[in-house]
């Protein structure tokens, strides 16, 4: 069973609410499109979200994180080049753009884009067409831009970092995706549709959580937001042996959260597991299923939720065979 997607426009919030009015206005245009909001609240679920109710639907999605790229990898990677191009291009490679025509290329991560490749970039919004490294004629594309930042682009601007004309082409259409701290009546929705998910991946479908847990999730100010939510629930359903997720499974910051008016509350849980890395977590309950499996991959794998493949390229990865 496929865990049921995630929802950007999960919650009551009136932010969230017209966040997804704005969405819905910019859908069926052909505009680039700017998403900003601080790392790890969902810019990238609701640029998927985007292309799959947009026009382009049918079309193919690339995404590329611009972050950390140096210019000629970057470059590469969007443009491609030809044979011969430079001392290690021994084939012609193909770039995410002329994969993405008629499509969307979403760019995470943009204002981290070198200031050598961004004149590059513009050219390609303005004219459409572009060049891939070692060839002499252009050729043309038809896509749609989606960026996304956490950084400030006007700073970056200012100080000559971003380049004005590439900010100016790409912020005509802006989406910010709040916080999850500024909307807190949306935590326990989202973490519930979180939950979920991760019980499914996990092999425990139907896990629950206590009025208690959903209270100290309300109550915590989430700095990593969503993907702080997912790594906190993730770590409960890995490490927890209750039915119900109570507030002793819960995990902020490395510090455990202990409530003893929750009725799941308690000892449960070892200290020593509470010091665990999310990998060692994950490869003994790993161990754990596939020893109540006799060993038998496909059975593990379905007890896991995840394919026959996944769960062989995971032993593989922690350093694991079937027979343990």
């Amino acid at each position: 069973m496929q865990p049921p997607e995630l929802d950007p426009f999960l919650g009551t919030s009136p932010l969230i609410r017209h966040l997804k009015t704005l969405a819905r206005r910019v859908l069926d245009s052909d505009r680039p499109l700017l998403i900003q909001g601080e790392t790890g609240t969902g810019k990238g679920v609701l640029a998927v979200w985007l292309h799959q109710h947009g026009p382009r639907a049918q079309e193919p999605l690339v995404q590329l994180n611009c972050a950390g790229l140096s210019p000629p990898f970057l470059e590469t990677e969007l443009f491609g080049h030809e044979r011969g191009a430079f001392t290690s291009a021994i084939q012609r490679k193909q770039g995410l753009l002329e994969r993405a025509h008629r499509g969307t290329v979403f760019l995470d991560e943009l204002g981290d884009m070198d200031p050598l490749v961004q004149p590059k970039l513009l050219k390609v919004l303005e004219d459409r067409r572009f060049r891939r490294l070692g060839e002499v004629e252009e050729r043309s594309v038809d896509i749609r831009l989606i960026a996304a930042t956490h950084q400030d682009l006007v700073e970056r601007v200012r100080t000559g970092r971003f380049r004005g004309d590439l900010y100016f082409r790409i912020s005509t259409l802006t989406l910010r995706v709040p916080a999850l701290r500024e909307r807190p009546e949306d935590i326990v929705p989202f973490a519930h549709a979180l939950l979920e998910r991760l019980a499914l991946e996990l092999g425990r479908p139907g896990l629950g959580m206590t009025g208690g847990a959903e209270a100290a999730l309300r109550a915590y100010d989430w700095p990593g937001n969503l993907r702080e939510l997912r790594n906190v629930l993730e770590r409960a359903v890995l490490l927890s042996s209750h039915p119900t997720l109570g507030t002793s499974d819960l995990e902020f910051n490395g510090s455990a959260i202990l409530h003893r008016g929750d009725p799941l509350a308690g000892d449960d849980t070892p200290t020593e597991e509470l010091r665990l890395t999310l990998k060692e977590v994950e490869r003994r309950h790993i161990v754990r299923v596939l020893e109540a499996e006799g060993g038998h991959v496909g059975r593990a794998a379905q007890r896991l939720g995840i394919p026959r493949s996944s769960l062989y390229q995971k032993l593989k990865a922690l350093g694991l065979s079937s027979k343990v």
